[in-house]
């Protein structure tokens, strides 16, 4: 499931709006084409927003206003319509298309000094989700950063602050890719800027002059979606199923005000986000209606994405509920179009790289080589440090080993325990204390330790006594509980074997734990590292090595 958190991010651009939708050009009154122009680009992004149906219509009429404004040299109407034209390859899937118009109007940028700031935010802005949408982080991280630069220096606080909520929450695409998943540090920085983003977007007054309550409440909606998924993602972790509800149904509450004119494309996302809420909360019927409303939304506002995410709710609930026939339809009609997005995707992120490669300048090569420096030299300094500390390492360890020899030449490891005197509690008579030690000692003797069922029950049964005494009697002598106990004397008894019988060096671990008791290697090489801080396999290396068979 957590790679569906990607696909829903990419969805993001289909929406996103310009911040400056009434903006007025500072020409001269008598520039009649470049006001007509500003005109006609501010009709389209208004008829984007409210209906997302005609986008092969929208493309036509903006590439019409590109070239009419190339012609007239107008600066302004290149990078607006060419910034709306990268949201409507977007759209489309077409991410190839979005990058190339992208570096081709982030050239005018450094040519044209008089660019709004949030025009050029949002073509670096757009420029990055393309590059993230196929794999390419680094670069799309690089042109993250320099969207926000640009959205922090618009004056208008409004229109400042929903740039910045809308960096921010885009760029957690990133943090999200398939190669960082699992990686705690990166899934604390997603949320960390999904809710500055959110403290961006609450922050915009209602009655903005720039940015409406269109524009506002729909950036919550969508960020108040993206925490849900976020918490959907780890649906196995206490309450997030629980918070995963709490922002799903703020957004719904967003959705179904009357007040709030929310933009079209975001519907289809929040309909399968509830879609998946109810299938982890196994709920698979209600499951089944968002995702069929998603479905029927998704036909106004086309997106085989949102398509792919309800066809996989729907093969999942009705799965659950063993309507086997459908939920092979769905899952059918699922892989078909996940294969050919895929495929789609693959050929335009090769022809892409290779585009990046070739533009990449001398400044930017001299940069890298000066990183790869640094890395190499950190590298080299991480790598000396970990061999010093591993010989430090080894020789401690070897001092461990040593010392084992030592007290075994000297019969100083013992088959049974010492007991330390200690005071008991006043509940524990002298007597008691004597023969419960007494019967320890034959315990001790007896290998009947070696029984992998033995337990403080069994043995306190053993001895006429009861548990509490038993253990208290262990703890206070022996200086641990009844499982160290018991594990000790199991090792002891194992080293002495590999000691005393060279045999015994050439079995297995799993044979050797098996043979003094233990239910897994596993647990009988902790064992053994606790007691010696070394390990099984260590000390029978080490046997070989001084005594060799």
């Amino acid at each position: 499931m957590k790679k569906q958190f990607y696909i829903f991010l990419i969805l993001f651009l289909f929406f996103s709006t310009l911040v400056g939708i009434a903006y007025q050009s500072e020409i001269s009154n008598n520039s009649i084409p470049n006001e007509t122009i500003d005109k006609q680009i501010t009709e389209t992004t208004s008829l984007m927003n409210s209906d997302g149906s005609k986008i092969e219509h929208y493309e036509k009429i903006l590439l019409q206003l590109k070239a009419r404004s190339e012609r007239l040299n107008y600066e302004n109407g290149i990078l607006r319509s060419g910034n709306l034209l990268m949201r409507v390859y977007y759209e489309q899937g077409k991410y190839k298309m979005v990058v190339e118009l992208g570096s081709e109007l982030k050239s005018k940028i450094n040519k044209y000094n008089s660019t709004p700031k949030h025009i050029i935010s949002n073509i670096y802005r757009r420029n990055a989700l393309s590059l993230s949408s196929l794999g390419l982080d680094d670069a799309g991280m690089r042109d993250f950063k320099k969207a926000i630069g640009y959205a922090k220096e618009i004056e208008k606080e409004g229109s400042r602050l929903y740039n910045l909520s809308l960096c921010y929450e885009n760029m957690t695409v990133i943090y999200n890719n398939e190669h960082f998943n699992g990686n705690t540090k990166y899934r604390d920085s997603i949320r960390h800027y999904l809710n500055k983003g959110l403290d961006m977007a609450t922050g915009i007054h209602d009655n903005d002059k720039e940015i409406t309550r269109k524009l506002k409440y729909s950036q919550i909606l969508f960020i108040d979606i993206r925490l849900g998924i976020f918490f959907l993602e780890q649906s196995d972790v206490k309450g997030s199923i629980e918070k995963a509800e709490k922002y799903l149904l703020d957004a719904l509450r967003i959705y179904e005000a009357e007040k709030h004119d929310i933009l079209p494309g975001y519907k289809v996302i929040l309909m399968n986000q509830l879609s998946w809420l109810y299938m982890e909360k196994k709920e698979p019927e209600k499951s089944i209606e968002y995702a069929n409303r998603a479905l029927q939304l998704e036909k106004v506002n086309r997106d085989p994405h949102d398509r792919i995410e309800s066809y996989e709710f729907l093969t999942d609930s009705y799965l659950r509920l063993g309507e086997n026939e459908k939920s092979r339809y769905y899952m059918k009609e699922y892989s078909h179009l996940k294969d050919s997005l895929a495929y789609v995707q693959k050929n335009n992120a090769d022809t892409i790289m290779k585009k990046l490669v070739t533009q990449v300048d001398d400044e930017y090569i001299e940069k890298r080589k000066k990183m790869l420096a640094f890395i190499f030299i950190s590298t080299l300094i991480v790598i000396l440090v970990i061999v010093l500390l591993w010989k430090r390492k080894n020789k401690h360890i070897h001092r461990k080993y040593e010392q084992m020899i030592e007290k075994l030449k000297n019969d100083e490891i013992g088959k049974k325990i010492k007991s330390s005197a200690s005071q008991t509690s006043n509940t524990i008579t002298s007597e008691t204390e004597e023969k419960l030690l007494s019967d320890l000692e034959d315990f001790e003797g007896s290998e009947l330790f070696l029984k992998k069922d033995i337990t403080l029950r069994f043995l306190s049964d053993q001895f006429g006594s009861n548990t509490k005494y038993l253990s208290e009697i262990i703890n206070k002598n022996k200086s641990q509980n009844f499982n160290n106990y018991i594990n000790q004397l199991r090792v002891n008894y194992i080293v002495h074997k590999l000691y005393n019988e060279p045999k015994y060096r050439e079995y297995k671990i799993s044979y050797l734990a098996e043979a003094c008791g233990f239910a897994s290697p596993q647990v009988f090489a902790t064992a053994f590292k606790r007691v010696y801080r070394v390990t099984p396999f260590y000390f029978i290396q080490n046997l070989k090595k001084d005594a060799p068979l």
